[in-house]
């Protein structure tokens, strides 16, 4: 593999780093090195840098945001590309003029390293509404797609407003692909099993006032600062919800379906393994305390699923993505 590293190093030059450790570039603030980073800062260089790992072989990796992960102790092997493409334009329009005003759609595209939230602020400074209850969201767009984030107060997912994407797929070929190619579902896009990476995305948004939905975005973030923790190293939640056929089998208390309602009432809320601890503002939250390592989360997470398993009959899933190696 040293060859082909060495192969790589010729095609990318001296932005290709070695034994970059990761940690800093996750929500987390956990994980190891990768053998091989290179930032890739326009689509071009993403695809560039994708393409050329993978015709030499190496395992290559696409890391954005770096929310919603936990990155082994022993770092990633083979090559970490870190998607900080950033560009946002006003793509067009559909509608009708009405009382001399326009009333219709509007086209946004964004890159997929575009940060989601500063997506939503431009959004919402010019008057297009669609994203404003995501304000606050961490990570990219590419990883909201890739995730379809999610938000409930009001309730509204990333994939609602996707109207189409580009793509490079696992062969190298780049493809436009509609909103109906990702069959978006609760934390579930098609790109999670296909291993497509998403290079941009346009969405559909629409018109409105902008002081009414930065009123939206606000209510939104302020319900997000009061039930979740705040100024603390942390992926986001840990485990997805439950379905509300589970909460009805296990009879949960008042039909629940919160897997953070579940892990609380383990009477696991606060604790904590190394520098590691389950949330006391919020169960379904492990935070970082400083100096944290993924052994003492995995932990946490084995702990929570196993009461919660013992306690109510219910099997909780990683909403989390691992990656690496532990």
């Amino acid at each position: 593999m040293k060859e082909q590293y060495q192969q790589l190093q010729k095609i990318l030059g001296e932005r290709l780093r070695e034994n970059e450790l990761l940690a800093r570039y996750t929500t987390f603030k956990i994980g190891g090195s990768a053998d091989l980073f290179y930032e890739a800062k326009t689509v071009e260089e993403l695809v560039a840098a994708v393409i050329a790992s993978r015709k030499l072989g190496i395992p290559v990796w696409v890391l954005g945001g770096g929310s919603n992960i936990l990155i082994g102790d022993k770092g990633v092997r083979g090559f970490v590309v870190k998607n900080s493409t950033s560009r946002i334009f006003l793509r067009g329009m559909r509608g009708t003029l009405k009382d001399g005003k326009a009333r219709g759609n509007v086209y946004v595209e964004a890159d997929s390293g575009v940060i989601m939230n500063k997506l939503v602020r431009f959004t919402v400074e010019e008057g297009l509404g669609g994203l404003e209850m995501h304000l606050g969201l961490p990570g990219t767009v590419g990883g909201a797609i890739y995730m379809n984030s999610k938000w409930t107060h009001p309730e509204g997912y990333v994939g609602d407003v996707v109207y189409q994407a580009e793509i490079l797929t696992p062969k190298n070929e780049r493809r436009v692909i509609p909103k109906t190619y990702f069959q978006f579902g609760y934390d579930v896009s098609s790109i999670q099993k296909t291993g497509d990476c998403v290079l941009r995305a346009v969405f559909s948004l629409r018109q409105g006032e902008k002081d009414t939905l930065w009123e939206a975005a606000n209510a939104a973030i302020a319900y997000r600062k009061q039930t979740q923790p705040q100024g603390v190293f942390s992926p986001g939640c840990t485990f997805r919800n439950i379905t509300k056929a589970q909460a009805l089998a296990a009879a949960t208390p008042g039909g629940t379906t919160s897997a953070g309602f579940l892990i609380d009432h383990t009477g696991l809320k606060g604790i904590t393994v190394g520098r590691a601890q389950i949330s006391p503002i919020h169960a379904n939250f492990i935070i970082n305390r400083g100096g944290a390592r993924a052994s003492d989360v995995l932990q946490l997470i084995s702990r929570a699923k196993e009461q919660v398993k013992r306690q109510f009959g219910v099997i909780l899933e990683e909403e989390i993505i691992r990656v690496g190696e532990f």
